[in-house]
Parts: C-alpha cells; structure tokens; sequence
C-alpha cells in the first residue's frame, strides 16, 4: 500500500505527527505489514479546499507548505528519505520503555466500538487535521464518517482512497487511551468513575466530551472560548461545579483553549493527571513530571494516542493488533527528536 500522508492547519510549524507516521510505519513494516509512505507535507491552510485538493492531485498551488526546524521541509525528498531513515533505525534499536513511561504496564489502542468497513485503494492520501479546520466538515459534505465525528465538529483525520472520503474524530479516543495508560479506571460508577474536568469547547474538546462519556466517566466543563453546551452526547454524565467537591474518582485536568505550538506552565489546580493540550517540538524536559497539583503529561501524549487511534480507526483497522503500545511509542518518539537534533 502506498501512502501520501500531510498535516494541514495554521500553524501546523511545530507538528511531531510526522514522526509518529514515520515510527509507526516502520514498525508496521518489521510486522511484515505491505506499507510505504511516498510523500509527506506541511499544508499550513485555514481551509480545507487546498489540502483536499492535494488529496486528488500530486501537487496544488492552493497550499503553503513550511519547513519544520526539527526535519526540514519534507516536500522535499531527501528530508523524507533523511526522516524515514532516522525512524528505522530508531525502531530497530528496539530500546524498551522504562517504568516512568509505564507505571501501570503497557497499554495498546482498542478498535472502535463499532467497527465500518471501507474500501481500500492501492494509493491512499492520509491528513491530520488541526485547528482551525476541525469543525469545516458536515453530514453534507459528501464524507463518510466511522464514527461521530462530523455532528459533533471534531474531524481530525481525512483519509482519501482514490473514489471515496472518510473521516475520524481521535481526539476523544486518544484522551481516554492515556487515563487509562495512567491507570484510570472506567468501570467504576457513580462518584468513584473517572472525572474529566476540562476547559474549552472546541472540536478536540467536543470529541473527547464524546469519548469520555461513552466509557461512563463523568465532566465538569469550566466554560472556555467556546461554550462545550449541554445538549451534546456527553449531557447525561455532566455534572455542576458544587458536586465535583464530593467526586472521589481520579480527575483529569485539561485545557483545551491553549494555543498549539505554545510551551506551557504547570497548573494551580489539583488532579491526578493533568494533560497538557498542546506542545512545541522544541526539547522537552520531562515527558512525565511530579508536581505539587499531581502528575503532570506533555502534550506529546495525547498527540501519539490520538495518532495510534487514527491507524486503528481509520487508516488500517487491519493492522490494529500489530500496532505498538502506547509507551513504546513515546519511547521512540523521544529518541528520535534527539536523534534528529543530533544530526
């Protein structure tokens, strides 16, 4: 299978999904999954017409593509070539988690609840989308969603396969797949389930409204930019401000309306975890730091859990079961920011 794969957004500068698509690929290929990324872009964009249009044609001049600090420009062939490389080697080296990346084991991404069949072609165009280009799709738009996606404004992966669009919403289902990496439990009920206490009201925010509430845990909206509303899917596990003081379930604290690309200070408020929202592709101290408020994760976490929910949901449901885990993942993907610093 070959594979066109792009980010499209503004500002996309600072994006790491290309090197998760580079480790997760070359992972796939050891499996001896038949896999090849032929092309890889930046289309900085505030709409999706251009990146759409890419998907249809090899190149469009409606797009700005922009060069990362970290891996250059990868319309470029040899940065792509330079990247996919650097990527194998990391893989092969087969460097294993450690415990602060794992503190309750090993965790992998489950398939959608309900699974839809697609028809799949010999050269597909796969794109991450980011903000501001998340709520642009309908139920009119002529794309075939797997999931939810597309009533609740959260699309973030476009997959093109030749005749036909799909698209997935893994913003949620990768929010849910770090709790329960870091030991959040989803089967406890009533004021012992998981909280999510979230700020903003955004697709990314909508979507993991959706996904929390479809795992039985339960939300505490503090309002934001945009008002997350209380008619979604979610409106039966909301509860209000004055019942969070009696909630003893662990609590996951996020921020939805920061800025992409933009470093980050440590909250006041406490929780178990909390997740930050965004991140930069300049160096990171910690991928895992004890604070005062609780644990606290890079963005970084939940850009690979979403990106592992993208390949199990909407770019190869097949593979699903050779797909690494979620510590393993963020392994690689620290070795290969230094591996690429050091180049």
């Amino acid at each position: 299978m070959r594979i066109r794969y792009a980010v499209a957004g503004k500002p996309i500068h600072h994006t790491l999904s290309p090197l998760l698509m580079s480790l997760v690929s070359s992972h796939l290929r050891n499996q001896g999954v038949d896999l090849q990324i032929a092309e890889m872009h930046l289309l900085e964009s505030t709409d999706l017409n251009g990146p759409m249009a890419w998907a249809w044609v090899s190149k469009s001049p409606t797009n700005v593509e922009i060069s990362n600090r970290l891996y250059g420009d990868l319309s470029n062939p040899k940065s792509l070539t330079k990247l996919l490389e650097i990527a194998d080697e990391v893989v092969s080296m087969n460097v294993q988690p450690g415990s602060e990346l794992t503190p309750f084991g090993e965790s992998f991404v489950k398939g959608p609840s309900e699974s839809r069949k697609t028809v799949r072609g010999d050269t597909e165009s796969w794109i991450s989308i980011t903000s501001p280009l998340k709520h642009m799709l309908s139920t009119r738009s002529g794309v075939h969603q797997i999931d939810s996606s597309l009533e609740n404004g959260s699309v973030n992966q476009l997959r093109w396969n030749g005749s036909h669009w799909y698209c997935a919403g893994t913003d949620g289902r990768g929010l849910v797949a770090v709790a329960t990496h870091f030991g959040f439990d989803f089967s406890k009920q009533g004021i012992e389930s998981p909280l999510l206490c979230m700020h903003g009201g955004g697709g990314a925010a909508r979507s993991s409204a959706v996904a929390w509430a479809q795992n039985n845990g339960k939300i505490w909206s503090s309002g934001g930019r945009r008002a997350l509303g209380n008619r979604g899917p979610w409106a039966g596990h909301l509860i209000e401000g004055d019942a969070v003081v009696d909630h003893v379930g662990k609590r996951l604290l996020i921020d939805f309306d920061l800025n992409p690309g933009e470093p980050l200070s440590t909250p006041s408020v406490s929780a178990d975890l909390h997740l930050v929202s965004s991140y930069h592709s300049g160096s990171v101290e910690q991928l895992v730091a004890q604070t005062d408020t609780g644990t606290s994760l890079d963005g970084r976490w939940l850009l690979a859990a979403q990106h592992l929910c993208a390949w199990a949901d909407l770019f190869a449901p097949s593979v699903i079961e050779e797909l690494p885990g979620l510590g393993q993942t963020m392994t690689w993907l620290n070795q290969l920011e230094s591996a690429l610093r050091a180049d």
